[in-house]
């Protein structure tokens, strides 16, 4: 219940303004190479169509862009601060501005737990997606090495205090997650904890 209310009270919404700005200046870095790791995961054609759902300040689209210059990367977020970016998209999970089945491949790394409503971002994904969805979420089940592995490169020590207890245990667990996937018509064709991060990599079909 406890975990529950601090999910939909304080993550189910977009960063704007100030907290925009402390999630791409001391936190989003926190995640380290884990943007090309995404890339090795996900063995892109060349000329695919990606998708990075809840972009947030571009990492991983630039990371992807950078790797394959023919890649068409479609970087879309609510957020105001982070659509602004020219190439980027402002809009919600929940009505995404796109045709049907015109996405090969898209990619939500820390991005899902942030919509208002996960069913019906996932069956908009189902939609628009052809080939395969990679959740990349946080891992409330993740042990103390591995929270410790993203906290210690937080710019800040408040936030680094309040990581575990506050972001990572309150995230939205694997199982949850599949559950909710599944029922918007996605098929579970992998699940498996990051050995660094403290994120869980589940690729759905």
């Amino acid at each position: 219940m406890y975990v529950s209310l601090i999910d939909r009270l304080l993550y189910r919404y977009p960063f704007e303004g100030a907290s925009a700005r402390r999630y791409a200046t001391l936190e989003r870095p926190a995640f380290g190479d884990l943007d090309e790791r995404i890339l090795d995961a996900l063995a892109l054609a060349p000329t695919a169509r990606l998708l990075d759902l809840g972009c947030g300040p571009g990492k991983l689209a630039d990371a992807a862009r950078r790797r394959h210059p023919a890649l068409h990367v479609i970087a879309l977020d609510p957020s105001r601060d982070f659509a602004s970016r020219p190439g980027y998209l402002r809009a919600a999970g929940e009505a995404l501005p796109l045709a049907d089945r015109s996405i090969d491949v898209a990619v939500c790394l820390s991005s899902i737990r942030h919509v208002k409503d996960r069913a019906q971002t996932l069956r908009e994904l189902r939609r628009v997606v052809r080939d395969k969805l990679l959740v990349v979420e946080l891992d409330p089940s993740a042990d103390r090495a591995r929270i410790a592995n993203h906290a210690d490169h937080i710019a800040s020590v408040v936030l680094r205090r309040a990581f575990g207890p506050l972001v990572v245990r309150t995230a939205p667990p694997a199982e949850v997650l599949q559950e909710v996937a599944e029922a918007a018509g996605w098929q579970l064709r992998s699940l498996a904890p990051d050995p660094v991060q403290p994120v869980y990599l589940m690729e759905l079909a």
